[in-house]
């Protein structure tokens, strides 16, 4: 029997419902198998085959630029090699840069049909539905919360990560998509109960973001919000006072400003950025922090509720803060002691017991411990160079983001490029708190995407100036 579409078609429809849905993850040996490390060789292979049977055929996106962005990278952190103590968490962090290099240029050369790219929207659609119902039900029924970082928090449960794993994690997956619920809810539907139907998705991933605790995705969806308002402000403007947006929008804040620690936990997240700003970056790290900080934190810990208690949490706040601080000085001293090619890639965490005890103010009670910043991450394992063409990389992306943007004529165009552009945006805001860039199924989620947005507008770009010429 022929079979109707390519299977590259198949595949992608494949793991935009299943990457979000499946974190599963069991080791074959020193392998991981996930579901992001079994479909990316899928499409892969379901490419060549087409390709070869020419069965797809490839557009003309230009990805030279960010093509030679990502040699760059790759070439910087193969001499990085020549530096690693150890070669076997080199060679896995290569094979998943390279992994996510493939399945970007996969899916942003192939030309897919625009009933297949709403195919591809509907099944990735269904499957965020799902990620953010189940992140409800967890709460509601206390299904495995996650409870580190726990003793900040005096009402809440526990902390949300539905089925990315981890409360950050869940928390970067929910901001990158939740730009394209409010634009959807508020801009591109007409009819009312469309509106009101994905308004209450929306509603729900706002919520879920609230019960990941994460306070520093919370001001990265602030930012999110400001990005969308400043690059369709009549358009958003226009729709948004409609009376039933306006009191959708009542209701959610109404709900989110009562759900439990999130006055509290405001007020200190601001707490926390004042004192970052204001003492620790102009500081010396000359104070001993105990280990008691959890690698599961947003990124700005602990509440300063009223009072008595005001005092004991002030202090909570400030280990906290200074413990998050301590961590990025560490990377940062790596950095510079390896300038050049730094410490080999996917060597950090090899190296750092090393670094903390030839400085012991660095040390935070743990022989291992996550940089928590994907960008000292990088420097610290590819040196200043690394970092420099690990950014390019980032630069490039936006680029075509911003090129994409102007020349969008069509409504539907311009709001998919803008809610990847806030999206993407706190992804990278947040990757200054954590090393999400690192995570597959995060990063595998967000290269597929992105790569399926940019090929989306740019043909129906080049469809819209052959139908003007």
């Amino acid at each position: 029997m022929r079979v109707r579409q390519p299977f590259t078609y198949y595949a992608v429809l494949l793991a935009l419902f299943l990457i979000p849905l499946v974190s599963y993850k069991m080791y074959i040996g020193p392998l991981p198998l996930s579901a992001e490390v079994v479909m990316i060789p899928l499409i892969t292979l379901a490419a060549l085959v087409d390709y070869r049977q020419r069965r797809i055929k490839l557009n003309d996106f230009p990805v030279r630029p960010i093509l030679l962005a990502f040699i760059a990278f790759l070439l910087i952190a193969i001499v990085s090699l020549v530096k690693a103590a150890s070669l076997a968490p080199a060679i896995m962090e290569l094979a998943r840069y390279l992994s996510y290099v493939v399945l970007f240029f996969i899916v942003v050369k192939v030309q897919f049909t625009r009933e297949q790219y709403v195919r591809f929207a509907q099944s990735f659609g269904l499957s965020a539905l799902l990620v953010g119902v189940y992140g409800v039900i967890q709460y509601i029924f206390d299904i495995s919360l996650n409870t580190a970082g726990l003793y900040a928090l005096k009402e809440a449960k526990g902390r949300v990560d539905s089925t990315l794993v981890n409360p950050n994690y869940y928390a970067s997956f929910l901001n990158l998509v939740i730009p394209a619920l409010l634009l959807f809810a508020v801009v591109y539907w007409r009819d009312k109960k469309a509106q009101l139907l994905t308004f209450a998705v929306y509603a729900i991933y706002v919520i879920n973001l609230v019960l990941t605790y994460t306070r520093a995705a919370w001001v990265a969806m602030l930012g999110g919000l400001v990005l969308v308002i400043l690059l369709m402000p009549k358009t958003f403007f226009k729709n948004v006072i409609r009376p039933h947006i306006l009191v959708s929008f009542a209701v959610l804040l109404t709900i989110v400003y009562f759900m439990p620690d999130v006055q509290s936990r405001t007020y200190s997240a601001v707490y926390a950025m004042e004192k970052i700003i204001s003492r620790h970056l102009h500081s010396d790290s000359t104070n001993h922090v105990d280990g008691n900080s959890s690698d599961e934190d947003g990124g700005f810990l602990d509440e300063e509720p009223d009072d008595e208690e005001a005092t004991q949490d002030e202090e909570t706040t400030n280990r906290a803060v200074v413990s998050r601080v301590t961590l990025w000085k560490t990377g940062w001293v790596m950095m510079k002691e390896n300038p050049v090619i730094g410490v080999g890639i996917g060597n950090y965490l090899v190296r750092y017991k090393e670094y903390v005890t030839k400085y012991p103010e660095l040390y935070i009670g743990h022989d291992q411990y996550s940089v928590h910043n994907s960008y000292l991450k990088v420097g610290a394992e590819t040196g200043f160079l690394g970092l420099f063409a690990f950014v390019a990389i980032y630069v490039v992306y936006y680029v075509y983001l911003l090129r994409l943007y102007l020349a969008s004529s069509d409504r539907l165009s311009k709001l998919i490029i803008v809610a990847l552009i806030a999206g993407s945006a706190t992804f990278m805001v947040q990757n200054l708190s954590n090393n999400l860039i690192f995570i597959p199924q995060l990063n595998t989620i967000f290269w597929l995407i992105s790569g399926l947005a940019m090929a989306f507008v740019h043909q129906a770009n080049a469809r819209s100036s052959q139908t003007q010429a």
